[in-house]
């Protein structure tokens, strides 16, 4: 069987999100953001490979998925391309936070203050990550 590297991506996008919504029913809204965050990224990587694009190996990968939404339009769905904002938005507030949440045992920053962080960004993630799904199973 031959691999499918974004269909792969996403798979993996999907375990980071499951991850992080245990994590999150159990409080440790650090672990949570984080691995929103990573969901969100894998899959936007998932669209990159779908596309041909070689990514780096960083985090932002917001300018080529933005290269995507100019160069790929017509072959995008619909849908995800009105939702390009929320694409962006949503990837570029976890990336912010992504740090932060990870290193909470090295700042000042309790986990429980996370919380509204964590409760604002899961049902965007898994919006991004279904808008994500379509460009790669199109």
């Amino acid at each position: 069987m031959e691999r499918n590297e974004a269909a792969d991506a996403l798979e993996d996008a999907k375990r980071w999100f499951k991850t992080g919504v245990l994590a999150g029913e159990h409080g440790d809204y650090n672990i949570g953001l984080y691995s929103l965050e990573m969901s969100v990224e894998i899959a936007l990587k998932g669209v990159l490979v779908r596309f041909g694009v070689t990514y780096p190996k960083v985090h932002d990968v917001i300018p080529l998925v933005m290269k995507i939404f100019t160069e790929e339009k017509t072959k995008l769905p619909k849908e995800f391309v009105d939702n390009e904002n929320l694409i962006i938005d949503t990837f570029r507030e976890l990336l912010k936070r992504r740090g932060p949440a990870g290193y909470t045992f090295s700042s000042n920053i309790k986990i429980s203050d996370l919380k509204g962080d964590f409760n604002a960004y899961s049902k965007a993630t898994d919006k991004v990550i279904g808008l994500c799904q379509k460009v790669i199973e199109k």
